[in-house]
């Protein structure tokens, strides 16, 4: 270690040693990952005692702990001093006496990669690098991005193409340069590293500077429990640096003599993609990538662990152990979260607590273990995981007698399907009437009137017609669709049915007979396809009819299943001549059914506001 320095860059496997200028990320030689050593006599002169007690928390607070040189160039957006939240319902719930939630959304960008990008972005400008490039699964983007803004350097991401789009917004925003790659995370990080080699970039990512900002997050944990380390500290593993640095944190305290005992560590990653799971359940200190990753739990999609070496060391030393989840259990979990202690994560974020309940069934804590679940990003960065599982609101007519039969009703709480269960098939022809009431009360908790009832048979005789099953799944969209009938008291517009004419070289064809006001019409069109030719057959036929002139604005197909006979959901938006706007939804194992039944209910809440 240089007289000059008090850090040197070290490689975890061969132990060579590297300046900041020849390599921050791997290991020259062997190409394992570095890690920075600290000289601790030398930290221990830097360190104001005083000042660390006593100062609000925050990531700025803890300067002297890090790689940095010149604090002039320090690149902070106030991260850090989120909140160590006691989970008092949880608590009850689970019977037991110390649960915490280390809420790292509370940090600038959402997530805990704020305090990595703090030290890796300053030692950019330290080195007076041109640009940063770097690989991503969403998080690191967003942060990297945002604080490249205000070093007003230069920032490319490659990223899967699979990215959640709140993520890849929040990094467009920012002004990043962003590459979707088809492919992993882990191809995607070779790639930043041929480019930044190539382009002269800094490499960014999780690299020994960013483990060391990161690292700021096991020291606040201690001192927000008055300079004591938890029983067990559970965090979600991607790349691994988290979780590492975390450990990297509490060892810091340990030997300059700040607190006296160290945590046990919980590694937590994905059934899907656990390739540290299987390597510790071997006892080895490497590992085997996994082959396919695939996860809802998007931000630790990651195959081949950048940091995945130094996770197994510290679990190892901690005396702690490595396990996964199952994606139902997260997205439960983020469930529980929400409606236990008001705390919305993304479901990595949720997957500490998954794994907390999965080991307090098998009961391996004390009641009076205290334990800290790592909350590692907000829930609006992935927030159609939580919108995937939820059901969608009633909607009713702007006038409080229609919100007064909702709220009689109890429409508005709806549960959503059991996850577990949502796959189940309940029938494979339409139910009896008394059946299907029966159902709806006892899974979903709501009542729906005779008239809704005979509509949400009709649906469901629609995917006994088409020869598909109705599971869990498929009952909850269908209620959601017709939820917002339930205050539709006239129905002018039907559609009786329709044929369509299509082939691979040719415009389709479509001709369709409706009811309108008790009169029957036909039409007929072409079109780019099957529904854009009855879309425009129907507005030909209501073209001279139609008092309302209604015209389409919008129109979005979610698809619920794998499989050509999956659930699809139509909605489609809507205005009329006075400038009223309404959604309608449609759902049916069937394309064109269900869009043409949301353009039907279009038609009708527009009617019905018109003639109020």
């Amino acid at each position: 270690m240089s007289q000059n320095s008090f850090y040197v860059l070290r490689c975890i496997s061969c132990k060579a040693e590297f300046k900041d200028h020849q390599s921050s990320s791997t290991c020259l030689k062997c190409l394992d990952p570095l890690e920075v050593i600290l000289d601790y006599e030398k930290i221990k002169k830097r360190i104001n005692l005083y000042a660390l007690k006593n100062a609000p928390i925050s990531t700025l607070k803890y300067l002297n702990f890090y790689p940095i040189h010149n604090l002039e160039k320090i690149v902070s957006l106030g991260e850090g001093g989120t909140p160590l939240h006691k989970c008092k319902s949880l608590e009850k719930e689970f019977s037991h006496n110390e649960l915490y939630v280390k809420n790292e959304s509370a940090n600038p960008t959402g997530v805990f990669k704020d305090r990595g990008t703090l030290v890796e972005i300053t030692k950019v400008l330290e080195m007076e690098a041109k640009g940063v490039c770097f690989a991503s699964t969403g998080n690191m983007a967003a942060s990297l991005a945002a604080y490249c803004t205000l070093a007003q350097l230069p920032c490319y991401v490659l990223v899967p193409e699979s990215t959640p789009i709140g993520k890849l917004a929040q990094t467009l925003s920012y002004g990043a340069r962003i590459i979707q790659v088809r492919g992993t995370y882990s191809e995607c990080a070779i790639l930043a590293e041929k480019m930044a080699k190539k382009h002269g970039f800094y490499l960014a990512g999780d690299y020994a500077f960013r483990l060391e900002g990161q690292k700021s997050l096991g020291i606040e944990i201690a001192e927000q429990l008055d300079w004591n380390a938890p029983d067990y500290i559970i965090c979600p593993i991607g790349c691994g640096t988290n979780l590492a640095a975390i450990w990297k944190g509490f060892t810091d305290l340990k030997k300059l003599g700040l607190i006296k005992t160290l945590p046990k560590l919980i590694g937590v990653q994905a059934k899907t993609c656990n390739p540290l799971v299987e390597a510790f359940k071997q006892n080895k200190k490497n590992f085997k990538p996994y082959s396919y990753p695939n996860t809802i739990c998007s931000a630790v999609q990651v195959s081949d662990p950048l940091d995945g070496k130094k996770v197994l060391k510290a679990v190892y030393a901690s005396k702690g152990i490595i396990m996964d989840v199952q994606d139902e259990e997260v997205l439960e979990s983020v469930q529980l979260l929400s409606k236990k202690e008001a705390i919305f994560l993304e479901p990595s974020g949720a997957m500490p607590l998954a794994a907390f309940i999965k080991l307090k069934k098998r009961r391996f804590f004390k009641k009076t273990d205290r334990v800290i679940l790592i909350g590692t990003g907000n829930g609006l960065k992935d927030p159609l995981s939580a919108v995937k599982i939820l059901p969608d609101p009633p909607t009713v007519e702007a006038n409080l007698k229609e919100v007064e039969r909702c709220f009689q009703s109890k429409l508005y709480q709806m549960q959503a399907v059991n996850l577990r269960s949502k796959d189940k098939v309940l029938w494979k022809k339409a139910p009896t009437c008394a059946l299907l009431k029966k159902t709806i009360a006892k899974d979903f908790s709501v009542q729906f009137p005779e008239s809704v009832l005979k509509d949400i048979l009709k649906t469901c005789k629609g995917f006994e017609i088409k020869g598909k099953s109705i599971t869990h799944q498929d009952l909850q969209n269908i209620l959601e669709e017709h939820l917002d009938e339930y205050t539709l008291s006239k129905k002018v517009l039907e559609v009786v049915d329709f044929s369509t004419k299509t082939s691979l070289n040719e415009k389709a064809e479509g001709e369709i007979k409706v009811r309108l006001k008790n009169k029957i019409y036909l039409s007929k069109s072409k079109g780019n396809g099957t529904v854009d030719a009855l879309i425009k057959a129907l507005n030909k036929c209501l073209r001279e009819k139609d008092p309302i002139k209604m015209k389409l604005t919008d129109y979005q197909v979610a698809i619920f299943s794998p499989g050509t006979n999956a659930n699809v959901k139509v909605l489609i938006k809507a205005k009329d001549q006075k400038g009223n706007k309404v959604i309608g939804q449609g759902t049916s194992p069937d394309v064109i059914v269900a869009s043409l039944v949301a353009y039907e209910k279009c038609y009708n809440f527009l009617y019905a506001r018109q003639t109020q």
